[in-house]
Order: structure tokens, then C-alpha cells, then sequence
């Protein structure tokens, strides 16, 4: 029986969370649409369909339609162009589950293209056994569909399965799927409910390797 591992990728395994809000704030200010930085951080780990249906609620259908048309053109430009920065400890981390020959999967509220995209820019598809994307499934986090589904696609037996998340709605989906889940904030801060639903807070993923040695031992 193997071991997973589950990365969530934005804020996770690439510092894209800016890239995201520049890509949304340019598109909204060619078309004249309130838009801040207070109303992108409700979404940080929702799927695009929740935040469009949003984007619905503050503006006409048609403004909104062009909304998400521009953006997902604005947002491809702006990734295509730019190489994201890892996060500190994701080579080292990947190695070293590698080694100990865990199975790895993304599992990300992303479109399926846009991981490959980021993962081939990064030289990192080598590493990963399965990729789910937000637009692979019914619904989005906190569902823990996702989860669910990158732990079938590695296979039917798995001694133990831990989530690797820094948002909200992540660690929900991760802990509702009944897996093991480490948090290693990005944009969001932890609270009392993060606590209670995961095993460990990291300050990064240096750290995380010394807990998923200590946590797969338990």
C-alpha cells in the first residue's frame, strides 16, 4: 500500500495569488468594474465558478460576460509571459517525497491547463501522478470532491493520505475528505478552525518534511 501526498498548487507551490489579483484588477479596470484587493481575497481557494458568480451579483450579465472573457486572456498573457516564484522548500520537498517513493498529486481549483502550463514552465511534471483541476469536478472547495478524486486517480490502495493546503476551503475539503491535512499560510492567516482540522501549521515547506516523516510514522 503507498503513501499520497496532495498539493493544492496557487499560494501552495508557486507564489501566483499576486499574478491572479494583477490579472483581475487590470481586467476590471479596462471595463470599469468596481474591483479591490478586499473583494479578490474572498475567493483565494474557491473555484472560478464562484467567483464569477460573484462578479454576476456586482455587475450587468453582459459587463460580467466580458469580464470573464478578458480576464481569462489577461490572466493566460500574464502566466505564458512570466515564470511564478516557488515557494521556498518545493524542490527539496518533492525530492524527498520522491526518494521515499510517496505518490504526488495536484489537486487544484485551477483549470486542468493552466497547472500543466505552470508545471511544465517549472519543470516539475516529472514529479506529480495525477492532476485534478477545478473544472474536473461537480464542485469546488470546501467540497472535498477534488481530494477524493486525485486520491482515485493514484490508485485503489493508500496506507495513509495527507493534503497539503494554505487556504480556507482547502483545509475544509481536505479534512471533510477525512484525509490528514498540514497548513503553510500564504495570504491567510490561521484561526481556530484551521487548528482544529489540520495536524500541523508549517511556516513553510522546509518544514513540512519534518512532519510528514513524524505524521506517516504515526
Amino acid at each position: 500500500m503507498s503513501k499520497l501526498v496532495i498539493f493544492d498548487m496557487d499560494g501552495l507551490m508557486f507564489d501566483t495569488e499576486p499574478l491572479y489579483y494583477e490579472a483581475n484588477q487590470r481586467t476590471a479596470d479596462k471595463l470599469g468594474i468596481p474591483f479591490d484587493y478586499a473583494f479578490y481575497k474572498q475567493f483565494i481557494g474557491a473555484s472560478d465558478a464562484d467567483f464569477f458568480d460573484a462578479i454576476y451579483q456586482t455587475v450587468s450579465k453582459e459587463k460580467a460576460d466580458l469580464f470573464i472573457e478578458e480576464s481569462r486572456k489577461d490572466l493566460r498573457d500574464l502566466f505564458y509571459s512570466t515564470v511564478p516564484t516557488l515557494k521556498p522548500g518545493l524542490r527539496e520537498l518533492l525530492d524527498f517525497l520522491k526518494e521515499e517513493k510517496v505518490k504526488l498529486a495536484v489537486a487544484s481549483s485551477s483549470h486542468h491547463e493552466l497547472i500543466d502550463t505552470l508545471l511544465e514552465k517549472a519543470e516539475l511534471t516529472p514529479y506529480f501522478d495525477a492532476i485534478v483541476g477545478g473544472d474536473e469536478v461537480e464542485e469546488s472547495k470546501p467540497n472535498p470532491e477534488i481530494f477524493l478524486k486525485a486520491a482515485e486517480l493514484t490508485g485503489p490502495d493508500h496506507s495513509d493520505i495527507m493534503v497539503l493546503e494554505d487556504s480556507l476551503n482547502g483545509i475544509r475539503a481536505g479534512y471533510s475528505a477525512g484525509f490528514k491535512v498540514i497548513m503553510v499560510p500564504d495570504l491567510i492567516a490561521p484561526d481556530k478552525e484551521v487548528e482544529s482540522k489540520t495536524i500541523a501549521i508549517c511556516k513553510d515547506l522546509f518544514e513540512v518534511i519534518s512532519e510528514i516523516k513524524s505524521a506517516f510514522r504515526d
